[in-house]
C-alpha cells in the first residue's frame, strides 16, 4: 500500500511514484501474486481536502509506474471508511457527502481501469451510534426473523452489513456509476472496548467473524441485494496489535490476542447452551475461499450480548 503520508507528493513527482513501485512492487512481480495495489488507506477520513483532492491524481501516477515497468495485472485502488456517506441506513437513500469533491473522479478512474472500490465496512460503530434503533443481531448475521425493508426499492434486508454496502452502491448510482465494483476490505467486529462501549465483547466479535466467514464460504455465496455477485471480502481485525490503544476506532478488533498463532475461544454461551471450541489457523481458512490476515475464532449462533 502506498502510504498516506506520500499522497500529496506523488501527483507533481512521477519519478517518486516510478521508485515507489521500483521499490516495493518490481522485486516481489510476478513470483508474488500481486492483484491490487492500493493507494493510501482511509485517506479521506484521516487527512484534510488538500490530499483528498491529491488522492486521484496520485492513482493515475502509480498506475503509469506500474504501465511503465510492464506491470499491466495489477489493479489501482484506494480504500475508503463508510464516513464517507451523509447517510448509510437506508441504502436508497444514500448519498456521498458534499463536501468530498473527491468521489466522482474516483469513481471515474476506477470504471476506467476495471478496478474495484474498496470499503472497509464495520456494522459495529452504526450499530453503536443507534443502539436502541437497530437491533444488535442485525449486525452480528444472526437475524432470523428480523428484515428491514427499503421502502424506495422494497429490497429486503437481514443484515446490517449488506445495508451498508448498498448503502455505498446507490451513493455511487448517484454519481453515475451504478455498476461500480466493490471489494471489502476490511471487516471485523471489537472484542473489547470501554465502559461506554456497549456490545463490544469477544462473544459478539467470535459470533460476527464465525457468522461472515459462513455466510461467505458457502457452496454458493450471494453478495447483496443490490450487488448480488460473489462478495470479495478480506476478514481483517482478527489480531489486535501493540499500536492500538483503547478508544481508537481500531482498538479491541478481533478476538486473537497479539501474535498468537491459534485461535482458542471457549464462549460462555454456544448452540447447546455449553461451551463451543474452535480452533482454526490461517492457512485451513484461506483455503475455503476468504483472504485474511490471521485467523478468527468460533462462537455460538444465538444472539448477541449488549
Amino acid at each position: 500500500m502506498v502510504p498516506n503520508e506520500i499522497i500529496d507528493d506523488i501527483p507533481v513527482n512521477q519519478s517518486l511514484a516510478d521508485h515507489w513501485v521500483h521499490s516495493n512492487v518490481r522485486p516481489f512481480y510476478p513470483e508474488t501474486k500481486i492483484r491490487y495495489l492500493l493507494v493510501s488507506n482511509e485517506v479521506i477520513s484521516s487527512t484534510g481536502n488538500k490530499t483528498w483532492l491529491n488522492l486521484v491524481p496520485a492513482m493515475r501516477r502509480i498506475k503509469k509506474s506500474l504501465k511503465a515497468y510492464r506491470i499491466r495485472k495489477v489493479k489501482v485502488g484506494t480504500s475508503i471508511a463508510m464516513d464517507v456517506l451523509a447517510s448509510s441506513y437506508l441504502p436508497s437513500v444514500g448519498k456521498f457527502r458534499p463536501d468530498i469533491a473527491v468521489m466522482r473522479p474516483m469513481l471515474e478512474f476506477l470504471n476506467h481501469t476495471k478496478s474495484y472500490l474498496f470499503l472497509d465496512v464495520y456494522p459495529y460503530f452504526t450499530w453503536a451510534a443507534e443502539p436502541d434503533h437497530i437491533d444488535l443481531n442485525c449486525t452480528l448475521f444472526a437475524s432470523h426473523n428480523i428484515t428491514v425493508t427499503d421502502p424506495g426499492t422494497g429490497l429486503v434486508y437481514h443484515n446490517l452489513f449488506a445495508q451498508m454496502v448498498d448503502t455505498v452502491i446507490f451513493a455511487s448510482s448517484k454519481l453515475g456509476y451504478p455498476d461500480v465494483r466493490i471489494w471489502i476490505a476490511e471487516t471485523g467486529r471489537p472484542n473489547a472496548g470501554d465502559c461506554d462501549q456497549r456490545g463490544a465483547n469477544i462473544y459478539n466479535a467470535a459470533m460476527y467473524n464465525r457468522n461472515a466467514v459462513g455466510k461467505l464460504t458457502t457452496h454458493l455465496p450471494r453478495g447483496t441485494p443490490a450487488g448480488p455477485g460473489p462478495p470479495l471480502v478480506h476478514i481483517r481485525a482478527v489480531q489486535r496489535g501493540p499500536e492500538t490503544r483503547a478508544g481508537d476506532r481500531e482498538a479491541f478488533q478481533g478476538a486473537v490476542p497479539e501474535r498468537d498463532e491459534r485461535v482458542r475461544h471457549r464462549p460462555e454461551r454456544g448452540d447447546d447452551g455449553g461451551g463451543v471450541r474452535e480452533e482454526a489457523t490461517a492457512e485451513a481458512v484461506e483455503g475455503r475461499g476468504v483472504q485474511w490476515e490471521d485467523m478468527v475464532g468460533g462462537g455460538g449462533a444465538g444472539g448477541g450480548v449488549k
